[in-house]
């Protein structure tokens, strides 16, 4: 993908996220990742709030206004019923009548969820540094 694209498609992720996302973000921006993958990062942020907000989880109208609590009262229960969401959810693909998405997939936005679950709970600082 065109970097000019990519950019585009980061900075309408961006709009959307919580605000830690987008701290997590800028973090990530001085390791370096890569601008593809820190755009896959955030389409599974994406993914995964959007479900925070189907599910009930957060009594919110907007993705952006998430509060950071939801994520430190999540239970593993919570997480199961995502990761059993991601296994049965129709793929948005028309073309297809095969349910869920690929055991790589759901890898993959665990492994991005617990990158954000890291950088929250080890890299922040808070007042006193």
């Amino acid at each position: 993908m065109k970097r000019e694209i990519l950019l585009e498609r980061i900075d309408k992720l961006k709009q959307i996220m919580p605000w830690y996302v987008l701290e997590y973000y800028q973090s990530k921006l001085a390791v370096p990742y890569s601008f593809t993958t820190l755009y896959e990062y955030l389409k599974e942020y994406d993914r995964f709030f959007s479900w925070v907000l189907e599910s009930g989880i957060s009594n919110v109208d907007k993705m952006s206004d998430i509060p950071l609590s939801v994520l430190e009262n999540m239970s593993k229960k919570d997480m199961e019923a995502f990761i059993l969401y991601l296994r049965e959810r129709p793929l948005l693909n028309a073309n297809t009548t095969k349910q869920g998405v690929s055991q790589t997939t759901i890898n993959r936005t665990l492994s991005s969820l617990s990158s954000l679950y890291k950088y929250l709970t080890e890299e922040v600082e808070n007042d006193q540094g």
